[in-house]
């Protein structure tokens, strides 16, 4: 039998009864054992709680968790079977075995490009008429663009005071003029059309992908002016595909 337990300045010294059997009852000879309690439990962090009856505790040097609580924690549920003496620990849902990926695709990427075109037009467009071009503008780096999440790395075409534009703000002053004095507005010149060329490669690596290859604006005369530009692109946190890299430069010539 076991004797009642009794909590002793943060040791309990819990009295197990054992007998050795024959064909008669012998002997029965007592064993103590020091059982400290207070051991903290944290899963990710967070401590856990424990009903008083299911306190965790240290014996001979091992520790002994309460399995319901300790399984709770970790997303498992635990049933008892008390006909055969059987603890069940089953996960409540599936636990994922890799990370869900969107890989960008082709057509997305296409659809950037497009909406990227459209978008100088626009302003071009707006600014011939002596409408809000400004405004598009904003849109344009608004939601094509990732400075929503963060720094976007804009290398523009025709840029030499600042060749780098790490702010959104510096891009909107080479696109309409503003805070640099070198920016006379690239997209205020009278652009008409805009067609990304077949000669681009690009690469899809799960949620980014680049592209490289040539763009062609077509300018108020008609004339057809060809620029080189690279973009980096990533899928936000929505699900949409914005540029994070932007590298646009004039063909070389000797």
């Amino acid at each position: 039998m076991k004797k009642p337990i009794t909590l002793l300045r943060g040791f309990v010294l819990g009295v197990i009864t054992t007998a050795v059997l024959s064909s008669t009852l012998l002997a029965a000879s007592p064993v103590v054992r020091e059982i400290f309690f207070g051991v903290n439990v944290t899963v990710n962090g967070d401590n856990l709680s424990f009903a008083d009856d299911s306190q965790p505790f240290i014996m001979e040097g091992r520790t002994f968790l309460p399995m319901t609580a300790i399984s709770e924690a970790l997303g498992f549920e635990v049933d008892w079977d008390a006909g055969t003496a059987t603890a069940n620990i089953e996960t409540v849902e599936t636990l994922p075995t890799a990370l869900e990926i969107n890989p960008i695709t082709l057509a997305e990427i296409t659809a950037l490009q497009t909406a990227w075109g459209e978008g100088l037009v626009a302003i071009s467009t707006a600014y011939a008429n002596g409408e809000d071009y400004a405004s598009i503008a904003q849109e344009v780096l608004d939601t094509l663009y990732g400075y929503v999440d963060g720094t976007v790395l804009f290398k523009p075409t025709i840029a030499q005071e600042v060749p780098f534009r790490f702010t959104e703000a510096a891009a909107a002053s080479y696109f309409i003029g503003g805070s640099i004095s070198e920016d006379d507005g690239f997209a205020l010149n009278p652009w008409t059309a805009v067609r990304f060329g077949t000669d681009g490669r690009h690469i899809i690596n799960g949620e980014t992908a680049l592209w490289m290859g040539s763009v062609f604006l077509t300018n108020g005369d008609g004339e057809e002016i060809r620029v080189e530009k690279s973009l980096g692109m990533y899928r936000d946190g929505n699900g949409d595909v914005r540029i994070q890299l932007h590298h646009s430069s004039v063909p070389f010539t000797d």
